[in-house]
C-alpha cells in the first residue's frame, strides 16, 4: 500500500508589491551589537520578520499603515516604533533593552526524573514541513505538569532535512487561553543545529537556564529562525505528525491557531512535589 504524505506547509513569506512600504534596518542590544532572530512587525498579521544573524532586516508593510511595530526577543525587552517613525525613516535602528529576569524560586520537597509528554498516536507517513520560507513559523507540541517541573532536555525528532545551515529555536509558552495570550518562559534562546540529512535524527537539547514550570499547561513549539537554500521548493525539513491538539503560528507575528495534530516533542527532567 501507498504511504500518503500528508505536508502542512508552513510558508508565511511576504509577496511585496509597487505599493508596499520596505523598511530595512536593525536591531542592537545597549552594546549596539545586532540582536539575532528577534521578531519585529504587526502583532496579529502577517506583516512580520525574523532579523539574521547580525540583527538585520527587511520588512514588507501595506502603504498608509499606520500600526505600531512590535520588535520581541526572549532575552530583552519589547520594543514599540512608532508609525510616524517608520514611516518618516525607511531605514532604522531598534534598540532593546535587556529583560529584567525573574526571581529564580527554589522548591523544597521530593525530586524525581520524569518525562513530560503528550503526543497521541503517531499517523503513518504524516510530515509538517519547514523552508526557508519558513522562517518565523512555529508549531509544537502541548505539555502539562501537575507539579513545579525543573526543565533540563528537550527532545524532538527531524525525519529528514534539505536545507543547509538550518538553525531551529525552541520556546516554553505558558497558555492564557480565556485571554488568547502566549508568555515565553525563558531567557535565553535555545537553539539546535540540523544537520542535512536523509534520515530520521533525534535532537535533545539542553537550556542554558535554569527553567522551573510551574503546574499548569505549556506549548512547547520549535521554529526555523536560519538556513540556506538554493532551490527552496524542494528543499524542506520534515517533522513528525501525531494524533492530539497542538498550536502552530503561520507567521512570525501571527497569533498562534489550534490544529489537531503535534509533532511528538517531550520535555526530561526533575519534578518537585
Amino acid at each position: 500500500m501507498k504511504r500518503i504524505i500528508f505536508l502542512i506547509l508552513l510558508l508565511s513569506g511576504i509577496v511585496c508589491k509597487a505599493q508596499d512600504i520596505v523598511l530595512d534596518g536593525r536591531v542592537t542590544n545597549p552594546e549596539g551589537i545586532g540582536v539575532e532572530y528577534a521578531t519585529i512587525g504587526v502583532p496579529g498579521t502577517r506583516y512580520g520578520t525574523l532579523t539574521g544573524s547580525e540583527g538585520r532586516f527587511t520588512l514588507a508593510l501595506p502603504q498608509g499603515c499606520n500600526d505600531t511595530l512590535s520588535v520581541s526577543h526572549v532575552s530583552y525587552s519589547e520594543a514599540k516604533i512608532a508609525a510616524a517613525t517608520f514611516m518618516s525613516n525607511r531605514n532604522i535602528v531598534i534598540g532593546l533593552e535587556y529583560k529584567a529576569l525573574d526571581s529564580l524560586v527554589v522548591f523544597d520537597g521530593k525530586r524525581k526524573k520524569a518525562k513530560l509528554i503528550n503526543k497521541g498516536m503517531r499517523v503513518a507517513g504524516a510530515a509538517t514541513s519547514y523552508d526557508v520560507n519558513s522562517l518565523g513559523n512555529e508549531v509544537g507540541s502541548i505539555i502539562s505538569t501537575k507539579n513545579a517541573f525543573e526543565v533540563e532536555e528537550i527532545k524532538f525528532t527531524v525525519l529528514s532535512n534539505k536545507i543547509n545551515d538550518a538553525k531551529l529555536s525552541v520556546s516554553i509558552y505558558s497558555i492564557d487561553e480565556e485571554k488568547g495570550e502566549f508568555h515565553n518562559r525563558i531567557h535565553r534562546p535555545i537553539y539546535a543545529d540540523i544537520a542535512v540529512s536523509n534520515s530520521k535524527k533525534e535532537y535533545c537539547i539542553s537550556p542554558q537556564e535554569t527553567i522551573i514550570l510551574d503546574a499548569g499547561e505549556y506549548f512547547v513549539a520549535v521554529k526555523l529562525v536560519d538556513g540556506k537554500s538554493d532551490n527552496h521548493m524542494h528543499e524542506k525539513m520534515l517533522l513528525p505528525l501525531y494524533l492530539k491538539k497542538s498550536y502552530i503560528r503561520k507567521g512570525a507575528t501571527e497569533h498562534p491557531e489550534k490544529i489537531p495534530v503535534n509533532i511528538g516533542l517531550q520535555i526530561k527532567g526533575v519534578e518537585i512535589k
